[in-house]
């Protein structure tokens, strides 16, 4: 019998099922790994011509020069590198409109992001359903994709919130650039949803930018430490942090810090004994240095001490509760 050969196109979806992990670890071991069945569908990275001429996060944007956070050379080794980067071009930053990512390849996270947000043309678009995508500048190897946020608690949270830099006449494609994975980070959805968390500074912020029609420069990212837990591969981040800078009235530039913990929360996917309770505090530049290795010592003479804030002077770390009208923007 004369064999016959069929070629047939079809649509092609994969499902990767990954079986039960062995045994948890006792509930005092920091690391621990877990990888429960999951289902995902990866999206595809976006085409390298897609980033053409971007620019990115303006440094001169308030007018007056607030520069990128120093690496530390171990920093900068980790650092991934942008396969576009033109000469001269720091190749450490991934630019995207009005924002920039520097991610660390290692962890596969952000060191931090920044973001331009205009307060005076800021546009409310509709968000409309997720597709998250890999920016194929760097690895995918060097980004978190979409398995380790399958049936669990943990949201893809925005690093740059998505409307903060949907403002002007590139407004659609900023909304569009903040849903990469490189501007991704894990967050319990508590913490990400959370109005007196992550949520609730995010939106306190931008709010006021577009009361005041002000202009804002925001550094966001997570706190990395060797001894973070790891789940399904991933070592989680149980703190985050931001710096806001404006120019006041006067015209002179403003600093303030933030440190947001969602330690408690994570003990829901990860057995370990958390040492703070989730909540946002006001923190010194020096004390974010210290936690991160970012040097920001050149905003140290901008910033607004914590008694501005009208809580507790003289220490390094203070807790708010649920009261954004005494932050200061």
């Amino acid at each position: 019998m004369n064999s016959q050969e069929v070629t047939l196109t079809i649509p092609l979806s994969i499902t990767v099922r990954i079986g039960d992990s062995p045994a948890a670890s006792a509930p005092s071991e920091r690391l621990v790994s877990e990888s429960p069945l999951l289902e995902f569908e990866q999206e595809a990275a976006r085409p390298r011509s897609y980033y053409q001429e971007y620019k990115g996060y303006d440094p001169d944007f308030l007018g007056t020069t607030v520069p990128l956070p120093v690496l530390t050379d171990e920093q900068r080794r980790n650092a991934a590198k942008n396969s576009d980067a033109a000469e001269g071009d720091d190749p450490t930053v991934l630019p995207y409109t009005h924002f920039s990512i520097v991610m660390n390849r290692r962890r596969q996270l952000a060191y931090y992001t920044v973001v331009n947000i205009d307060g005076n043309q800021s546009t409310d678009l509709e968000r409309g359903r997720d597709r998250w995508y890999f920016d194929s500048r760097i690895a995918e190897s060097e980004q978190i994709g979409e398995a380790l946020y399958s049936r669990n608690k943990l949201d893809r949270g925005h690093l740059v919130r998505r409307l903060d830099p949907v403002w002007g006449s590139q407004a659609r494609r900023a909304n569009d650039d903040s849903f990469h994975f490189t501007n991704c980070s894990p967050q319990h959805a508590k913490f990400n949803q959370g109005q007196d968390l992550w949520q609730g500074l995010e939106n306190y912020i931008l709010d006021n930018a577009d009361a005041r029609n002000r202009k804002v420069t925001v550094f966001t990212g997570p706190v990395m430490d060797d001894q973070d837990p790891i789940y399904r591969g991933v070592r989680l981040p149980l703190a985050f942090w931001k710096i806001i800078a404006y120019v006041k009235a006067d015209g002179t530039l403003a600093t303030a810090a933030y440190m947001l913990e969602q330690e408690e929360l994570v003990q829901d996917l990860v057995r370990f004994e958390a040492a703070f309770d989730p909540g946002i505090y006001r923190v010194e530049l020096s004390h974010l240095k210290e936690r991160t290795g970012l040097d920001f010592d050149y905003l140290i003479e901008h910033e607004l001490s914590l008694s501005a804030d009208g809580l507790e002077a003289g220490r390094t770390r203070v807790r708010i509760k649920n009261n954004y009208e005494n932050l200061s923007l």
